[in-house]
């Protein structure tokens, strides 16, 4: 439920909040390439979400499949986190990892580290 608060956090605030969600998977036929460019694509894509005024970004990898591999969430919240800083635009958004990896206390921990303010262990929760 609070996620999906996120996710229309602009219904919420008037307008003065934009989130965004950024898939984090990528298809398994492209293979090991197919990883680096969907990275350089999510950093693209976070950039000119921010420059385009959304303010919370949701970075997900809740599409993943037998079809669609994941990038590991630690790598996909450390390659934005980082792209933004080499912007100067990572002060003007806050990042959700919303992934089924995050399982343990150590793996908030080091999305914390990395980048992310807040996440969401999908998967934990569908267990329950």
């Amino acid at each position: 439920e609070e996620l999906e608060q996120l996710k229309s956090i602009d219904k919420l605030t008037q307008n003065q909040y934009r989130a965004l969600t950024l898939d984090i998977t990528y298809p398994m036929t492209e293979g090991k390439a197919g990883m680096a460019a969907a990275i350089d694509a999510l950093c693209a894509a976070a950039s000119k979400a921010v420059r385009d005024g959304i303010n919370l970004l949701i970075l997900s990898d809740r599409a993943i499949s037998k079809d669609r591999l994941a990038i590991p969430a630690l790598l996909a919240t450390s390659a934005t986190h980082q792209s933004l800083v080499r912007a100067g635009l990572r002060t003007s958004t806050g990042l959700v990892v919303d992934t089924g990896s995050a399982r343990e206390v150590h793996h908030f921990a080091l999305l914390g580290g990395y980048g992310a303010e807040a996440v969401c262990p999908w998967l934990a929760f569908k267990c329950n």
